[in-house]
């Protein structure tokens, strides 16, 4: 006859995941994208642009990229970020309109800004040969709307 053998119980090891890296991860990854995601487009510059209740938003270029054109009330000239020279303005937007045949320019003009200076400008870019040139404004609503809205309700 055999005996029978008994053995001892094993223990089971118990897996024990600490998410506090997880999380700290997390929170980094929010706040990155939380700062990163309130960086001016145009850098430092601090635009008035006119108002209008009438403006609607710019269709976006088929294919294209848009060039950005802004005129300060100080007589700064930006093209895509960038300071220019009205002299030199025409040759690069030539050459801005070759790279990019599908191309459009948004023109970004101060309050303050001669009508003038926008009328030269837009000439500028239109020679320069491209085919749809917008003007930003900043979209308000009429007075009254909201009167108006609240009305009927």
């Amino acid at each position: 006859m055999s005996a029978m053998v008994f053995t001892a119980p094993r223990r089971q090891n118990h897996v024990v995941v600490n998410i506090t890296p997880l999380v700290d991860v997390l929170f980094l990854l929010i706040i990155f994208f939380t700062v990163a995601g309130t960086f001016k487009r145009t850098g430092q510059l601090e635009l008035r642009l006119p108002d209008s209740t009438t403006s609607v938003p710019a269709a976006a270029a088929k294919e294209g990229k848009e060039v950005e054109l802004v005129l300060t009330e100080a007589g700064a000239l930006l093209l895509d970020g960038s300071r220019i020279e009205p002299g030199e303005l025409g040759g690069r937007l030539r050459t801005l309109r070759g790279e990019n045949p599908d191309g459009r320019v948004t023109i970004k003009a101060e309050t303050g800004v001669r009508h003038g200076q926008v009328v030269e400008l837009l000439d500028t870019v239109r020679t320069a040969g491209f085919p749809g040139v917008a003007l930003a404004t900043l979209r308000v609503m009429p007075e009254g709307s909201l009167a108006r809205m609240g009305a009927g309700s």
